[in-house]
């Protein structure tokens, strides 16, 4: 039975491992999150907001992953960064979700004092993030 064979530090430990492991499939099932496509996200969430702060106006060409999603879109720049403005937009309350219940999930572990505890707090944690 585990709650006799782990201690509690080993207990917590894989309580957050199995923690971050839910937010991580959580994020899954919204965004992609194959290596380098976080920076993706971000450099063209912040191409697209500049580009609509001075739209009309500005040549598309110095904003890149603007102009890369509008041609492989096949519509307007404009288009192209309200879409990915949009998108960053949805996504927020669904990753500042995510992260909250990650972080209250992993601090409610370390402070469990049995690992009756540590179980109940993780299951908790992972049945909201599964939730999300």
């Amino acid at each position: 039975d585990f709650r006799k064979t782990t201690n509690l530090a080993d207990a917590q430990a894989e309580a957050k491992a199995r923690i971050d492991r839910a937010a991580g499939e959580a994020r899954e099932r919204y965004i992609t999150t194959v290596s380098g496509q976080e920076l993706t996200y971000s450099n063209k969430l912040e191409d697209a907001e500049a580009y609509i702060a001075i739209h009309p106006g500005g040549d598309l060409a110095d904003y890149p992953w603007v102009e890369a999603e509008a041609e492989a879109r096949g519509i307007t720049g404009i288009a192209a960064a309200n879409i990915i403005k949009n998108t960053g937009d949805a996504w927020k309350p669904l990753g500042v979700a995510i992260e909250k219940n990650r972080m209250k999930g992993k601090v409610a572990v370390d402070a469990a004092t049995t690992v009756d505890d540590v179980i109940s707090e993780r299951h908790s944690a992972i049945t909201i993030l599964e939730a999300i």
